[in-house]
């Protein structure tokens, strides 16, 4: 018996599979559609909120310091180590716990000061020369008449009546140098938390109104972006004398500021 196989051209094999579709369901036909039409992106509204909380700070962080000046740089760190323990114990006399306090700087230079015009050279600027007879080299080294010594501490006081007496105590206890005072709120969850919900607060109202105006309705959240400030207010000081009166400072008031951009889906 002799088999006989026929091929067929390719367009019959194309019309034979367009006329076998036609008999598939029309469910199937109707998924196969649904499955080939590109989504929709869903109807949405992005808007943009801000909340602002008014908090008065509670805490002051200082940043002070002693500074010595020395013949000798072992006088000089002597002399403001001395200094730098009277300060740390004045400090705790007034209340201030030792986790509060945290040395922030401790540096030692020479003190070079600038040539002045119409005067000779001062010694801090003299060099001298030492000469190996052996290996026949000059070294030149730079003499100095004086040392600095530096050493600055963080203090947080935690009680704002006290930070007066805490700044006398430390001028007149040793302490030459203050750096920095800022002011901080030891809980900003609670105000932020309150800015938050006055944002939250805002853009909603915003995106109710645009829904209004556009004939839609108000959706679910699809996206939710928060950005918040949280400002430390400070005020930079320099070095002070044991004479110095206290200088009344004022905390005022910090702006907590939050903001969101919220997206809302719309529908009819």
């Amino acid at each position: 018996m002799k088999l006989t196989i026929y091929r067929l051209p390719l367009v019959s094999s194309v019309i034979a599979l367009m006329f076998s579709l036609l008999w598939l369901p029309a469910n199937y036909q109707l998924a196969l559609a649904q499955q080939t039409t590109p989504e929709q992106p869903p109807r949405s509204v992005s808007v943009s909120g801000s909340g602002q909380v008014n908090v008065r700070p509670d805490v002051a962080v200082i940043v002070v310091g002693v500074q010595t000046e020395a013949a000798t740089a072992s006088a000089a760190l002597t002399q403001n180590s001395q200094q730098m323990i009277a300060v740390t114990t004045a400090l705790t006399s007034t209340g201030i716990l030792t986790d509060d306090i945290q040395t922030q700087v401790v540096q030692l230079q020479p003190h070079i000061p600038p040539p002045v015009a119409g005067q000779p050279q001062p010694a801090p600027q003299a060099t001298t020369a030492t000469t190996n007879t052996a290996t026949n080299t000059v070294t030149t080294t730079q003499v100095t008449n004086s040392y600095i010594a530096t050493n600055l501490i963080e203090v947080r006081v935690r009680d704002l009546a006290q930070l007066g007496q805490v700044l006398d105590r430390t001028i007149q206890s040793g302490g030459n140098q203050i750096q920095s005072i800022r002011f901080e709120t030891s809980n900003p969850n609670q105000a932020l938390d309150q800015a938050r919900q006055a944002a939250w607060n805002d853009a909603k109202r915003k995106a109710e109104q645009l829904a209004q105006l556009a004939g839609v309705t108000l959706g679910s959240v699809l996206t939710v972006n928060e950005f918040s400030a949280n400002p430390l207010a400070s005020a930079q000081a320099s070095a002070v004398s044991a004479s110095a009166v206290a200088v009344p400072i004022a905390p005022g008031a910090q702006t907590i500021t939050v903001n969101v951009q919220v997206t809302w889906s719309l529908s009819e």
